[in-house]
């Protein structure tokens, strides 16, 4: 794997510092839980919680999410969750804080910079708005290429989070953002991870294909004889 990282690293070194619109493959959205929710698998390269400037880190899971005002235009403490509570206090604070602004639609630069062109990564990201202005909104996250996944901000009262896969293009990631229905997008959280690729079942040859079929037949005509 170093050895792979290390070819990866210097064709890296050649391309743009831009972000890159690599194919995002989503599982699908999931209802918020608790701290077991935030994946702990492979590297982490970046975790991010929105929320006002002073708000400062928080950790979930042995994740630490740096906090950061900035990834949409405006920030809010107003508490989201509305009372309610996941079971840990510090997963309650992650949830409990979120960027908003910019219209219905916005793009984002992920990774930090710190991707590798054709390396697999992972990005995780939550939606949570349990106040009654904004209970069962839905947000779509995405790649820019059409490849989305819808969040919905109460589901199962705690809001919902989605996890996709990527192969990167390039040292940053695009992620869109897209309102439904209301006027600015928000995010709440997420992070990137590099993960193992997902290992390919290897597809017989024409050649290994065609000595299976003579075996076959060899054993019917003995089988008659």
């Amino acid at each position: 794997m170093s050895a792979i990282r290390s070819v990866v690293a210097c064709v890296a070194l050649l391309g743009s510092s831009l972000a890159f619109s690599a194919p995002i493959t989503w599982s699908g959205a999931q209802n918020t839980a608790g701290a077991a929710d935030v994946v702990v698998s492979g590297n982490l390269i970046e975790a991010v919680n929105a929320g006002p400037s002073n708000a400062g880190s928080v950790t979930v899971n042995g994740v630490v999410f740096a906090n950061s005002a900035a990834l949409l235009p405006q920030s809010t403490t107003i508490n989201p969750l509305g009372g309610a509570s996941t079971g840990d206090a510090n997963y309650d604070l992650l949830l409990g804080r979120f960027d908003f602004g910019g219209g219905t639609s916005r793009s984002l630069n992920i990774g930090g910079g710190n991707l590798l062109s054709g390396m697999s990564y992972i990005v995780q990201v939550w939606y949570t708005d349990l106040r009654s202005c904004c209970s069962g909104r839905t947000m779509t996250f995405g790649d820019g290429l059409g490849n989305n996944v819808n969040l919905n901000a109460s589901a199962r009262g705690l809001g919902q989070f989605a996890v996709g896969q990527f192969t990167a293009g390039g040292a940053s990631q695009t992620l869109s953002l897209a309102s439904n229905g209301f006027g600015n997008v928000h995010i709440t959280a997420y992070q990137v991870r590099e993960v193992e690729p997902v290992s390919e079942v290897p597809v017989p040859g024409p050649l290994f294909l065609i000595g299976l079929g003579l075996m076959l037949m060899s054993a019917r005509l003995r089988a008659k004889g």
